[in-house]
C-alpha cells in the first residue's frame, strides 16, 4: 500500500503559474489589501483594472488557504437555511440577500469567461442528502421556500429514486439544485491571481502584516520591520486572520475542513457512485461533501475535528465515512489528504463593509468560491468609486463571545453536533 500524500490533491495538479511577483515593498500605495486569498486578489484585480495603485500582502504563498484547499463547490445561498433567512430579514431583504448569493455564480462564469481560465468549470448541479427521515421532510419544505420566496425551482429525490443521483443506499432522500457548479479550485485561483497581475496589481508573497495603524493620511501598516502607507485598506483575511486587525478576528470562528482524495476509479466506477458527476453533501451537523475530480477520483471532505488533529487521524475518519457511504470503494486507495479553514460567523452569513475606516468582506462558511471572488470584486469596484456593499453591509457583525477561549470551547461543540447527529 502506498503512503498517502499529505498535500491539498488540487495544488499537485494546478502547479503555479509563472507571475513575476513583486519582492519590496513600496512606500505607499492607494490601497493595501491583507491576504491574498481569492477575496484579496478579487479586490485587487477590480481595483488596478480602474487605474489605482493596489498592494496585496500575502502572509504565506499566494492562494496558500482555503482558496486552494477547497471542495470545489460553486453553490447559491448560505449556511444559514431558507426558513431562517426568511424569519431574520423578512421576505424583501432575504430575497436581495440570496439574489446576491445567485449573482456570485454569474460573476465566476463571467471572471471565467472573460480572463479565459481553464479551470474545469461545469454546470453540474448540487445534492442536498437527508441523514434522516426528518431531514428529508425539512428538504420538502426548504424546497418550497426557495421556489415561492425566491423564485428558485429545486427538485425533490424521493428515496426510490435516489439511484438517480447517488450509488448508495445510506440516505433517505435528496434535492437537486440545478444552479449549482463545480471547478478546479486551484486553477481557478492561479488564473485569477494571472488576471490581477495582467492589470497591474502588485502581489507580494511572505508579507505578513503584524500591526496597522490610523495615521491622517490613510494606514500604516507594519510588514516584517517594513512600513507601507496606503489611503485605503481592505482585510481580507477570512479563517486565517492574524493578529493584524483584532477587531475583525474576533468575529470570526475558524474550523478546520478536511478531505481526501482516492486513485482513480476509472469511468464505470464513478458514474454508478455519482451519475452526471454532480456535487454532494449531507444533511448532518458535521457533514460529509464530496464529488469526482475531472481524473475521476472521489474527493471526500468533513469536519472531522473541532480541535487538533493529525492528517492521519483526519485521512482515517474520513475513510471510514467514504466506505459507510460507499462501501463499492473499500479496496480503494486514498492518495492524498489535506485540511483547510473555514471561516465561520455567529450568524451563519457573510459579511462585508467599513469598520473603523477599513473595508473587509470575510465569513462565507463554506460558501466562499463564488461570494469570496464577488465580494472582493465588489470591494474594489466600491473603494474605486462604483458601487457599494448592500446587502451585506447594514446588518451587524456581532462578535464571538469569549472569543480568546475558542481552543478549549470548539472541541465540546463537536462533541455537542456528534451526539445530536446520532440521535437524529
Amino acid at each position: 500500500m502506498s503512503a498517502v500524500l499529505e498535500q491539498p490533491y488540487w495544488q499537485v495538479t494546478a502547479p503555479r503559474p509563472t507571475l513575476p511577483l513583486e519582492r519590496e515593498l513600496p512606500e505607499r500605495t492607494d490601497v493595501a489589501v491583507i491576504g491574498g486569498g481569492y477575496t484579496g486578489v478579487s479586490a485587487a484585480r477590480t481595483l488596478a483594472r480602474h487605474g489605482l495603485d493596489v498592494t496585496v500582502l500575502e502572509a504565506e504563498t499566494l492562494g496558500w488557504g482555503a482558496s486552494t484547499r477547497n471542495g470545489g463547490f460553486v453553490l447559491p445561498g448560505f449556511k444559514l437555511g431558507a426558513a431562517a433567512l426568511l424569519r431574520r430579514f423578512g421576505p424583501e431583504r432575504a430575497r436581495a440577500l440570496y439574489d446576491a448569493s445567485r449573482e456570485s455564480l454569474h460573476f465566476v462564469e463571467r471572471l471565467v469567461s472573460d480572463e479565459d481560465i481553464a479551470c474545469e468549470l461545469r454546470r453540474c448541479g448540487h445534492v442536498s442528502l437527508a441523514s434522516r427521515p426528518s431531514h428529508y421532510r425539512h428538504l420538502a419544505e426548504s424546497q418550497a421556500l426557495h421556489a415561492h420566496a425566491f423564485a428558485h425551482e429545486t427538485t425533490l429525490v424521493p428515496v426510490h429514486r435516489l439511484g438517480e443521483v447517488i450509488g448508495s443506499s445510506m440516505y433517505h432522500g435528496a434535492l437537486l439544485d440545478p444552479e449549482a457548479w463545480s471547478l478546479h479550485p486551484a486553477k481557478f485561483f492561479w488564473g485569477l491571481a494571472a488576471a490581477a497581475h495582467r492589470s497591474g496589481a502588485r502581489l507580494l508573497e511572505h508579507t505578513p502584516v503584524q500591526s496597522v495603524r490610523r495615521v491622517a493620511d490613510g494606514f500604516a501598516l507594519d510588514a516584517g520591520g517594513r512600513q507601507l502607507r496606503a489611503r485605503e485598506l481592505i482585510v481580507a483575511t477570512n479563517g486565517y486572520s492574524g493578529p493584524a486587525y483584532p477587531a475583525l478576528r474576533r468575529r470570526i470562528i475558524p474550523l478546520g475542513s478536511y478531505l481526501i482524495a482516492t486513485a482513480p476509479l476509472g469511468n464505470s466506477l464513478a458514474e454508478a457512485l455519482i451519475p452526471a458527476a454532480r456535487v454532494l453533501s449531507d444533511t448532518k451537523n458535521l457533514l460529509f461533501y464530496f464529488r469526482l475530480s475531472e481524473d475521476r477520483r472521489l474527493l471526500f471532505g468533513g469536519r472531522v475535528a473541532f480541535g487538533p488533529t493529525t492528517p492521519a487521524e483526519s485521512a482515517r475518519h474520513l475513510a471510514a465515512g467514504m466506505r459507510a457511504v460507499f462501501p463499492q470503494l473499500r479496496d480503494v486507495q486514498v492518495e492524498y489528504t489535506w485540511s483547510g479553514k473555514v471561516a465561520f460567523t455567529l450568524d451563519q452569513l457573510p459579511h462585508a463593509g467599513v469598520w473603523d475606516g477599513v473595508h473587509y468582506a470575510l465569513g462565507y462558511c463554506g460558501h466562499g468560491v463564488a461570494m469570496a471572488t464577488y465580494l472582493g470584486a465588489r470591494l474594489g469596484a466600491k473603494l474605486a468609486g462604483h458601487g457599494d456593499l448592500l446587502p451585506f453591509s447594514d446588518m451587524g457583525f456581532p462578535p464571538v463571545p469569549l472569543h480568546a477561549s475558542l481552543p478549549l470551547a470548539l472541541p465540546l461543540v463537536g462533541a455537542w453536533y456528534r451526539i445530536v447527529d446520532r440521535l437524529g
